[in-house]
């Protein structure tokens, strides 16, 4: 699906971290409207988000894929944190897919499923996925 080596892979449901980006916004009714190319996080973006909810509930942030360091990881070398979905004919621009270690395992299924996931925790499934 890509070139990408494992370890350039990026997560598309990354804690917010220094070495996060944005992903998107969760909207109305949970569904993620992605922001391709999304601000770096940094201590003032971090701030003026701050509204003392978590913002993984309010936010989508993609970093480094963490392997088998992330609560989602599996022994076969896979993420578990969501089931994929339907195939989309249509993919919504998101900005990482090139690197996607979803799209990497799922393809355009991965897309199915992708703008319904919210994360809660970085150790529990996020909101959203079948797992």
């Amino acid at each position: 699906m890509n070139a990408a080596a494992s370890s350039e892979l990026t997560c598309p449901i990354a804690p917010v971290a220094a070495s996060s980006r944005l992903l998107g916004i969760v909207g109305p009714g949970g569904r993620v409207v992605f922001t391709p190319g999304g601000p770096r996080v940094t201590r003032g973006l971090r701030a003026a988000l701050e509204d003392g909810r978590p913002l993984e509930t309010r936010f989508r942030f993609h970093g480094p894929c963490a392997e088998s360091a992330c609560g989602h990881w599996r022994d076969e070398g896979v993420c578990a944190a969501i089931e994929p979905g339907e195939p989309v004919q249509d993919p919504p621009e998101c900005g990482i897919r090139p690197t996607c270690r979803w799209w990497r395992q799922f393809g355009p299924r991965a897309c199915g499923a992708c703008p319904g996931v919210v994360s809660v925790s970085g150790a529990e499934p996020p909101v959203g996925s079948l797992r």
